[in-house]
């Protein structure tokens, strides 16, 4: 009876006494020296300040005598006109700076930009400079009369233009005509330009009219088994664009659509964000980039 009466004690013992001295060990760790919980204030100190590097004492010269008014100034004095020891540089920190995405130059460029200087320059160009009229190439209304190879920038954004002249002044987008042109603009120049075109309605549309069902499919639907997204995800359905850099596809020609599709299968166009337009291109066949484009351009 005994026995057994010292048994439950010793149980009761055990399952009290184990969770009470884990609960010390933890208010211990919480409270105490260390630990994830909170911190006391008079456990945290301040690193110490670091002490001025101590700058040797002036010899006193053999002769002198000890009555000296050198003898007699203090040993700490400063003399007059002597630099003060330098204070500890400052420990560098972050800012709100360092986490400030970098916006793009070209955007400044379309600061003020004024449409109507850009509609006079697209008009006469900049002879001086070797840059040509744009109306010769784009149209009087930034629409090209005959398709062909020349994009209409009617209809496209002041973004994007912008940012695709800035690109061809750099050379960051090849053109042998279209570099040489961005190069003779100034950045003001580039901005007027792009707020003008920017401005203008785009061509009439007749999207959908021609390219038949395989294009129609790839611009809604895509094709998930090659890892092709619908057209209309970053170019808008019916390829009316789609955000400011997203460029309008509706009523450009058949054939610079292919050419730039090209361009980008080929590595001879790399301005796209981080290659997607280069990994899409290699993914078609000829006969969809010949019904895409047809697709897009309507019945011109």
């Amino acid at each position: 009876m005994i026995e057994h009466r010292n048994g439950i004690l010793i149980a009761v013992a055990l399952m009290v006494g184990v969770p009470a001295i884990t609960l010390l060990a933890t208010l211990h760790q919480m409270f105490g020296t260390g630990g994830d919980g909170p911190i006391r204030a008079s456990a945290v100190q301040a690193p110490p300040a670091p002490a001025p590097a101590a700058s040797p004492a002036p010899q006193a010269p053999a002769a002198a005598s000890p009555a000296s008014p050198a003898a007699a100034a203090p040993a700490a004095a400063t003399p007059a006109g002597a630099a003060t020891p330098a204070a500890a540089a400052p420990v560098p920190g972050r800012s709100a700076q360092d986490f400030s995405a970098s916006r793009p130059a070209w955007e400044g460029y379309l600061q003020g930009a004024d449409p109507a200087l850009g509609k006079q320059l697209a008009a006469s160009g900049k002879p001086a400079a070797g840059v040509q009229a744009c109306v010769a190439c784009h149209g009087q209304a930034g629409i090209t009369p005959t398709g062909g190879i020349f994009p209409n920038l009617a209809g496209l954004t002041p973004e994007y233009i912008a940012k695709q002249l800035a690109d061809f002044r750099q050379g960051t987008r090849k053109q042998a005509l279209m570099n040489t042109v961005a190069q003779g603009l100034s950045e003001q120049e580039i901005g007027q330009l792009a707020a003008y075109y920017g401005s203008l309605a785009g061509p009439p549309l007749h999207v959908g009219e021609t390219g038949g069902e395989a294009a129609r499919k790839l611009d809604q639907i895509g094709d998930g088994a090659r890892a092709l997204p619908a057209c209309a995800n970053c170019h808008g359905l019916r390829g009316l664009g789609e955000g400011p850099l997203l460029p309008r596809l509706a009523g450009q020609s058949k054939e610079y659509f292919a050419d730039q599709i090209n361009a980008f299968r080929n590595g001879s166009r790399q301005n796209d964000d981080v290659g997607v337009m280069r990994a899409f291109a290699q993914r078609l066949t000829d006969s969809e980039v010949e019904a895409l484009g047809q697709y897009y351009a309507g019945s011109r």
